[in-house]
């Protein structure tokens, strides 16, 4: 299974994604990227923001985790969302780290019609529209005192 870190910032009633164009379309994407062996969750999504948009990320909780089925094309792909707490630094496309077109800012309100990877649009929507921002505590180690 493919693991795949992402992090949504939302400012301003908008949230920060990448632009891509399929199919003559315009898709876009949260920005993350996927997890290589042996490096912990919060650094890969830290280096993927750094590397592709050329900002520094912080992270706060995980707000979702989705699991994408495998296909012909794609493996079945765990996706774990966090919230960006801050960015620092102005977010620009970084060509030589990613195919990513531009940046956009979607509307908060536009977000469970527009085309997003992973299909989370109606889930955020609900998410930063709801009265309460539910997460889900991140262990970095769960096995700190070692094995039994």
């Amino acid at each position: 299974m493919r693991v795949r870190v992402s992090a949504v910032f939302e400012q301003a009633g908008e949230i920060l994604c990448m632009k891509y164009i399929y199919g003559g379309k315009n898709v876009y994407a949260i920005p993350g990227g996927g997890v290589d062996k042996d490096v912990p969750l919060r650094e890969a999504i830290v280096e993927e923001w750094k590397g592709e948009l050329g900002v520094k990320l912080e992270i706060g909780e995980i707000i979702m985790v989705g699991e994408a089925p495998g296909t012909k094309r794609h493996p079945q792909t765990l996706h774990i969302i966090f919230a960006a707490a801050a960015i620092h630094g102005t977010p620009k496309v970084r060509p030589e780290n990613t195919s990513s077109l531009d940046i956009e800012w979607l509307p908060v309100d536009k977000l469970p019609d527009s085309p997003l990877y992973p299909d989370i649009g109606k889930k955020l929507h609900s998410y930063f529209t709801g009265a309460a921002r539910p997460s889900v505590a991140f262990i970095g180690n769960c096995m700190e005192r070692g094995y039994w």
